[in-house]
């Protein structure tokens, strides 16, 4: 049964720190690094921001682009690797704010920079299915409060949250198809109790990509064999993008049109937004693409796993097309700040868990 995308939001934070101020406190790379790997600035959270708020407000911009009433939502789908609470869901919470009805079906789903993607196949199996009608499936991470200061990853972990609705009527962008590829792998990975995130593999050159290629591969080519398409047939592309060669690495491999894939490529902008890093760039795509266009969305998650998903616009993508609160737009209202306030505001200070007071 067709099933796709009603409607989309994002929700990037508005303050940002220049790469170049981080390495004024740690010079702990060459800097020539900054422009090989396409970094430039990356997001930074305020101390009431985290991965639940930033999800409510991409949910809400989607909400309010379907022009659907809240009873019509059957489902959502919580997707990210950095939920601030250990045990409690944090969907119930999304749902609760977004004041959606109590029956509906709503858990978390956590598989790192796929988290995302996973939430979208997972709404569109309970739309296809006939168990709800509309579903809400989300991506939203806050990769900078998880990584150590004084560590390279400081550069590019950033934050950002995508939210659509999935259903099956009045649709902008139908959901062709997707396919998955996965395996166990000692790549990016945070044990219990712990507050940071470690690397499995490396930060540079090949070792950047370890893991991504042997997964977004066979699955982006399963899922070329499986809908009998080639890579010519996609329009736009919007690939893991922890850093900015590995699009390009990925795309090599895949035989994609590097064009295509170049305008989906935002990590001078935002740094790595975790699993929403593929999905505010379908968004930023959809923002701006015509009728009967095909996207190719491919996500990795350490641990390891990919999902690639296929995507064809509809004839009503132009009239129901956002007239406000675009990516582009919400990436230039930003408020550059300097280190101290950056480690302020992401509680990278040592001090009590416990604290309850103010801490701006």
């Amino acid at each position: 049964m067709e099933t796709g995308i009603v409607s989309y939001g994002t929700h990037i934070p508005k303050h940002r720190i220049d790469v170049r101020e981080i390495y004024r406190v740690w010079r702990n790379v060459t800097p020539e690094m900054f422009d090989k790997m396409s970094f430039s600035e990356r997001v930074v959270l305020m101390p009431d921001e985290d991965s639940i708020s930033i999800a409510v407000n991409a949910a809400q911009l989607a909400l309010d682009r379907s022009g659907l009433k809240r009873e019509q939502i059957g489902g959502l789908f919580f997707g990210s690797g950095t939920n601030p609470y250990a045990t409690k869901p944090a969907a119930t919470v999304v749902q609760d704010a977004l004041g959606l009805r109590s029956d509906i079906i709503a858990y978390d789903i956590q598989f790192s920079g796929k988290s995302g993607t996973s939430a979208i196949i997972t709404a569109a199996a309970f739309v296809a299915s006939g168990a709800c009608d509309y579903a809400i499936a989300i991506g939203a991470d806050t990769l900078n409060r998880h990584f150590p200061p004084g560590t390279q990853m400081e550069y590019s972990a950033s934050a950002g949250a995508f939210a659509c609705i999935v259903g099956k009527d009045n649709l902008i962008a139908k959901l062709e198809g997707w396919s998955s590829h996965c395996a166990d792998l000692a790549d990016y990975f945070r044990t219990e109790g712990e507050r940071y995130i470690q690397l499995g593999g490396g930060w540079i050159g090949y070792v950047s990509a370890w893991g991504l290629l042997e997964h977004i591969v066979p699955a982006g080519q399963n899922l070329f064999k499986k809908l009998k398409l080639t890579p010519k047939d996609f329009n736009h592309v919007a690939i893991h993008q922890a850093n900015g060669i590995q699009p390009m690495m990925a795309a090599g491999k895949l035989g994609l049109d590097m064009f295509a894939v170049m305008q989906g490529v935002m990590t001078p902008s935002l740094g790595d937004t975790g699993s929403a890093g593929t999905l505010i760039p379908l968004a930023h795509i959809l923002d701006n693409a015509g009728p009967d266009e095909r996207v190719l969305v491919a996500a990795y998650g350490s641990g390891a796993g990919s999902d690639c998903l296929s995507f064809k616009t509809t004839a009503g993508i132009e009239a129901k097309r956002p007239k406000k609160d675009l990516v582009m737009e919400q990436i230039d209202d930003k408020l550059m700040v300097d280190y101290a306030t950056a480690s302020k505001y992401e509680n990278k200070l040592v001090r009590s868990p416990m604290m309850l007071t103010n801490y701006l």
